[in-house]
């Protein structure tokens, strides 16, 4: 599939690139002494070479009124090159231009037939439901595990740190401030930073944690940034216009409204040690080094790729940048250099094997010896922040209304960036909502480890639409950043990626809205996902953006698109082995004429129109020259971060991390051996029960006649024995049950938090109208109850009551809430052990056959959508009830009820 070499380029190419080597020689000798380099002087005492960055910004009017003269007349004068002048193409002319060695578009781009990789399914669910990957290439390269990006690598929900200090908004007049958009009020600056600066004094806990700064809901204008010192939190009362709504107004234009960060990592390079592997396979854990002795578990270290011109010139990225379209656009492309190209990946060290190190997070590209190998030395992390914070509060920047986009140096007086973080781990923003920047709601920095941005909104920006401008959340460095369920509008790049930007990163579950291209934006950012992401008017990407800008190159490398939809998903493959960017899963609308401008700019950019990395266009949203899977469906699973987390830290924890609802230690509210007077403690509906309480449980069985026997009685042989204790919030409710019958009639459901649906009769307290139901036919309950209803039939069913909505509309299916779940059979004479986890948005079953151990089933339903992905209403409070159905009998132990205490968040529902 990839070249390694030019071997397979055309003759003409390689004849060309002999040529250019020759002439390469000649420029080499040229610029030691320079005297005849055009330069061009514009006024003052510098003059600049034609590809001077300086000389580049400037139109091509500026650019023509400037006086040319060789570099010897303009010392002679006692002008110099200034200091943005690369000194190595100094010595060329401005009408020394390349020419172009690549086919250029055609007229139309051609649809092909689209031909399915022999290796997918890629990554899918195994038997148990756990992933099971194939590699990529025979040298064993394999997709990431995105699951360790975020805030303490996801394994926690982000805390809810205690308020130490509480602000309210200052009292004072407020004035019209000229063209500005927003008036100017008492100013809160120093309020708000005095107080952060003392919280960021007090002694941290044991994670680093010193406590939150609390701005009560209002108005609250502030003049100048604000630092948030490491362990600290700045929080509002809700990010709504009603919430707290900060106003920021800067003199200059740019900068941060909010920085984290402080500190820098320390590095040790002299004490580098070599890796000995021939090949590292992207996707690894583990690597071998000449001598490991020096290292230890827990120690962080950088896995420096130190790649070689072999790498490079592989890649096309060498002079060959300068060739795609040749001529005036060409001289200003900047082919790569090895030694801006060595590639850091941060990482903390899991175990030492003799010189094998094992590091906690994978490798997001592989390390070849043939391209310049690699090495690892120490690092020290100690002086960066840590858990700080940014959630619930709508940040705002004012801005002139006067100010016209007329380019780049339009200064529309506001702020670049809303939060920015560098240098700072296990930190996050959440809940937050900005308007009226010019570049990023959030932006991720230098330094930074494990961030998590999530429920974040980039609303209404104002600024040029042009390049270096509206990245509405965006890595421009660090690694480990997770960005879940925000949203952007108006943005260029609404999900990005900087330069030389080293992996795990995740987007999930987000939007963008009359966007434009969601990407690694150029110079090989490695190891992204983009997980369920919906771009509505514009693209995702990860593809060679070729000679882009002054030459951006591969963008991305060992990216993944996973199930998400936009009118334009491309992917391209880059020519090393180790690589490739993948495109798995559609799940927009199927339509006619699908748009095929991606592709053709990513062939024309990166130069591959009739070559053999030329990227083809299917008739389908996904398109390049990647790997593409299923490029008119969905796969399974619906989110590849979500399952890989369920795998990692298992399906109770995972839910808890992404509802973001920290947990208390459980506390019992009720526990019933069953044993004992079963009245003390429930209450039943049916008359035909019979229940009876033994040192081996409570026998309980419903009545004798089937729905067969006589189809208007057995509703009376139904029974429900309910909690006389209602229970509220999040619960775990945890029973042994023994089946006694061998029916083939009926089943046993379980009813969770039941209260009447509140009009009279059927008032909320159901032991108010507990006489209605001494015949227990169904249909009351899924008509005046509210509850979740878990019914262990042979597949398990998960039903939200009533099947009503509140416009007494029948739900789809019934009020099911997807999927049924096959697991097996509940055989008479065996015991099993049952938990059931209940949450604000999931409920979880676990059932394990006590006596061998086994799980039967461990499944978490979604309960915020039953089918067709309506949303109910969330359960909040009731009684807790075992439905039998006729002829059902069953022997219970141990019952018990406890609480989970959510601490409840903004974002909490």
């Amino acid at each position: 599939m990839r070249s390694t070499s030019y071997s397979q380029a055309p003759l003409f190419l390689i004849a060309a690139l002999g040529l250019l080597l020759a002439l390469g020689g000649l420029q080499s000798s040229l610029a030691q002494t320079g005297d005849d380099t055009t330069v061009y002087h514009n006024g003052g005492n510098r003059v600049h070479v034609v590809d001077c960055i300086r000389f580049q910004r400037l139109g091509s009017a500026a650019q023509a009124s400037m006086q040319p003269m060789t570099l010897a007349a303009a010392r002679a004068r006692g002008l110099a090159l200034c200091s943005r002048c690369p000194a190595d193409t100094a010595s060329r002319q401005q009408t020394d231009l390349p020419r172009s060695w690549v086919s250029p578009a055609p007229a139309t781009v051609p649809t092909h037939a689209f031909e399915p990789s022999p290796l997918q399914p890629l990554v899918a669910p195994g038997p148990d439901g756990k992933l099971v990957y194939r590699p990529y290439s025979d040298r064993g390269d394999r997709l990431l595990d995105w699951s360790q990006t975020g805030y303490r690598q996801s394994n926690v929900p982000i805390p809810l740190v205690p308020i130490r200090k509480t602000i309210r908004p200052s009292q004072g007049e407020i004035l019209p401030d000229g063209s500005m958009a927003y008036p100017k009020g008492p100013d809160s600056w120093a309020e708000i930073q005095d107080a952060l600066q003392a919280v960021g004094n007090l002694k941290p806990d044991s994670l680093g944690i010193k406590g939150a700064v609390l701005l009560s809901a209002g108005t609250y204008y502030i003049h100048a940034s604000l630092q948030v010192p490491s362990g600290v939190v700045l929080r509002g009362e809700g990010s709504s216009e009603n919430g707290t709504r900060l106003i920021f107004r800067t003199e200059q234009g740019g900068g941060n409204a909010i920085a984290i960060g402080e500190g820098k990592i320390k590095q040790f390079p002299e004490n580098a040690v070599r890796i000995t592997d021939d090949y590292v396979p992207s996707g690894s854990y583990e690597l071998s080094v000449t001598d490991a002795s020096s290292f230890a578990a827990g120690d962080f270290v950088y896995v420096r790729k130190t790649v070689n011109q072999q790498w490079i010139d592989e890649l096309g990225m060498g002079e060959r940048l300068r060739h795609i379209r040749g001529g005036a656009e060409g001289a200003k492309k900047k082919p790569w250099k090895p030694e801006s190209f060595q590639f850091m990946h941060l990482r903390q060290i899991e175990a030492v094997l003799g010189n094998t190190l094992r590091l906690r997070v994978m490798l997001p590209q592989s390390i070849a010896k043939e391209h310049g190998g690699g090495e690892v030395f120490p690092a020290d992390l100690g002086s960066l922040a840590t858990h700080c914070g940014v959630e619930s509060l709508m940040i705002v920047s004012n801005y002139d209304t006067r100010v016209e986009d007329t380019g780049k140096s339009a200064n529309f007086m506001n702020f670049r960036t809303a939060v920015s973080i560098s240098n700072a781990r296990d930190s996050w923003v959440r809940n937050v909502r900005v308007k009226h920047l010019q570049f990023a709601a959030v932006a991720l920095g230098k330094g930074s480890q494990q961030v998590t941005v999530r429920d974040c909104a980039y609303l209404e920006p104002v600024g040029p639409n042009r390049g270096g401008f509206r990245y509405a959340f965006v890595m421009g460095g660090g690694t480990g950043h997770l960005v879940y369920k925000c949203y952007s509008e108006d943005a260029r790049h609404d999900f990005a990626g900087g330069a030389r930007t080293m992996g795990p990163f995740a987007f999930v579950q987000s939007t963008a809205v009359r966007g434009q291209q969601s990407e690694p934006h150029h110079r090989w950012g490695t190891g992204f996902l983009y997980d369920n992401i919906t771009s509505k008017d514009g693209s995702i990407a990860a593809i060679n953006r070729g000679d882009s800008g002054t030459g951006h190159g591969w963008s991305a490398a060992n990216t993944v698109i996973w199930n998400s939809d936009a009118p334009s998903i491309v992917v391209f493959d880059p020519e090393t082995v180790g690589e490739n960017n993948f495109a798995i899963g559609y799940t927009g609308d199927k339509k006619e004429g699908f748009d095929a401008n991606g592709v053709r700019y990513a062939n024309t950019r990166s130069g591959y129109w009739d070559t053999h990395q030329q990227g083809k266009f299917y008739g389908y949203a996904l398109m390049g020259s990647g790997y593409i899977e299923s490029p008119d469906g969905p796969v399974s699973p619906q989110s590849l971060f979500v399952q890989q987390l369920i795998d990692r830290i298992g399906r109770q924890q995972a839910m808890r991390v992404l509802d973001d609802a920290p947990e208390t230690e459980p506390r019992v509210l009720f526990e019933d051996p069953m044993t004992g007077d079963w009245q003390e403690n429930w209450f039943l509906d049916g008359k035909h029960a019979r229940l009876r309480s033994s040192e081996e449980g409570l026998f309980f069985s419903g009545g004798t006649v089937t729905k067969e026997e006589d189809s208007l009685a057995y509703h009376a042989h139904h029974a429900v024995l309910w909690t006389k204790k209602e229970f509220e919030g999040d619960l775990t409710i945890s029973y042994e049950m023994r089946r006694i019958d061998e029916s083939d009639y009926g089943t046993t459901l379980l009813y969770i938090q039941a209260q009447g649906i509140g009009t009279a009769p059927y008032l909320k307290d159901i032991s108010t109208w507990n006489h209605l139901r001494e015949v227990p036919d169904m249909s009351i309950y899924f008509t005046y109850m509210d509850l979740l209803s878990l019914s262990f039939r042979e597949n398990l069913r998960n039903r939200r009551y009533p099947w009503r909505d509140e416009e007494l509309n029948w739900y789809p299916g019934r009020g099911l809430i997807e999927p049924m779940v096959d697991y097996g059979e509940i055989l008479p004479g065996k015991a099993y052990l049952v938990r059931v986890e209940k949450r604000a948005g999931s409920l979880r079953l676990r059932l394990v056959e006590k006596d061998s151990g086994r799980c039967m089933i461990d499944h978490t339903w979604n309960t915020d959508a039953i089918a067709e992905g309506i949303a109910p209403k969330r359960i909040q409070k009731g009684r807790i009830g075992l439905r039998h159905m006729a002829t059902r009998q069953f022997v219970y132990r141990n019952f018990k009820v406890e609480s989970y205490e959510t601490q409840l968040t903004a974002t909490s529902k």
